[in-house]
């Protein structure tokens, strides 16, 4: 039975999605085909009778990975009855199922730490910087479960260097938190510690959880923080079925607290669990591998055998620019000379780190000529924290005629 779901796969897709083991880790580099083969597991094992679709719940991190999991899933036939989601939303269904179950309302959830932080830090023009820093911080310390009166150690430990002292933001972590606790809100962090508090220190509400989630999967592993192994494992309750994907070639997260040793130790952590490796790449061409594998630290170079599949393709270039205008300027130049009349502007994508780098391109992009849209985050004179710098500017020579 659902033999078809073995069907393109590779010998290593097909141990990873039959063997029978379990905790199991799929280490995979790009390309390898992760989330198939996990979408891929849950449908077979299901046919097999090897676990229960109605009580299996598919894990990951983002909307749009959550939706591409339940996409697979529906073209597999297994959607209506797998739940799949992020671990902050499933969390909150669960939170405010019990909350509704005891007659009482789930506290506001606060959609922004910076809203919040910049009335704490008594606004003025440095304070939104200041919150967005201070915020990230606290999203660190939660997410490797450290609370305010631990932050300075912890931060010392790990080597953070914050742009305040220390001790600066943990005051304003601890007063980020009264301020929580006086309005009756809860932010995205507590959603995960919350869940895994009450499942710890609740029995019948850990009961119903377990009996209703008793297969777990998590796709992209290696962006796991300690708060959301707490959780995992308040919801595995010792149990262990569990199955994994990752790649730790992919860990970028590690700022915000992710740490990739629990993918790439997952014996350790999960005792008695084994590891299937994917070592081919379907992605990338033999010269995106190697030129990948020398930026990559250990990377690519740690997995032996990692290969590619596609025919040889032409050597990737690097190019320098002695600043982020003229890069930008030279890039949208080169955009706009190599387009062809009739090929769509949407099939050349710039990839940049960071948000805020969006603005030399989107600059650049307009004196060009060339047509553009930003994906992933509005542009950047759009954003809600540009609009507002840039009233607080446009209030200044108001507020102080003269000078």
């Amino acid at each position: 039975m659902g033999d078809h779901l073995l069907t393109g796969l590779d010998d290593q897709q097909i141990e990873a999605v039959t063997a029978t083991d379990t905790p199991l880790a799929i280490l995979a580099g790009a390309g390898a085909g992760k989330t198939r083969t996990l979408t891929r597991r849950i449908a077979w094992q299901g046919a097999q009778g090897s676990l229960d679709i109605r009580h299996t719940l598919a894990l990951t991190f983002t909307r749009k990975a959550a939706g591409e999991l339940r996409a697979r899933l529906h073209a597999l036939g297994v959607r209506q009855q797998v739940t799949a989601g992020t671990f902050h939303a499933i969390a909150l269904a669960q939170l405010r199922r019990r909350a509704d179950d005891a007659g009482r309302a789930l506290p506001q959830l606060l959609d922004r730490k910076v809203g919040l932080l910049i009335r704490l830090l008594g606004g003025g023009n440095t304070a939104l910087s200041q919150a967005r820093d201070v915020a990230g911080e606290i999203e660190w310390a939660k997410a490797r479960l450290v609370d305010p009166e631990g932050y300075e150690a912890a931060a010392a430990l790990a080597g953070r260097s914050p742009s305040l002292p220390v001790a600066d933001i943990a005051r304003h972590y601890e007063r980020y938190e009264r301020e929580k606790e006086r309005r009756g809100l809860i932010d995205f962090d507590d959603l995960l510690t919350g869940c895994a508090q009450a499942i710890e220190s609740d029995p019948e509400f850990a009961s119903v959880q377990r009996w209703r989630f008793q297969h777990l999967f998590v796709d992209e592993f290696q962006d796991v923080n300690p708060a959301h192994l707490r959780l995992l494992k308040a919801w595995l309750g010792g149990r262990s079925a569990l199955v994994v994907v990752g790649d730790d070639d992919q860990a970028i997260y590690s700022f915000s607290g992710a740490d990739p040793s629990y993918l790439v130790d997952f014996p350790r952590h999960f005792p008695g669990g084994s590891v299937v490796r994917l070592n081919a790449n379907y992605r990338s061409t033999p010269q995106v591998l190697v030129a990948a594998s020398a930026v990559l630290p250990g990377g690519l170079r740690s997995k032996q055998g990692f290969r590619a599949v596609l025919a040889d393709g032409p050597l990737p270039t690097i190019t320098a620019y002695p600043s982020d205008s003229e890069e930008a300027r030279r890039i949208a130049a080169r955009i706009r000379d190599q387009h062809t009349s009739g090929s769509p502007w949407s099939a050349t994508a710039v990839l940049y780190r960071t948000n805020a780098q969006s603005a030399s391109f989107e600059a650049a992009f307009r004196a060009a000529g060339v047509p553009f849209r930003v994906r992933g985050a509005s542009r950047f004179l759009e954003r809600p924290e540009t609009r507002s710098a840039l009233a607080r500017l446009e209030r200044a020579p108001r507020a102080a005629p003269g000078t």
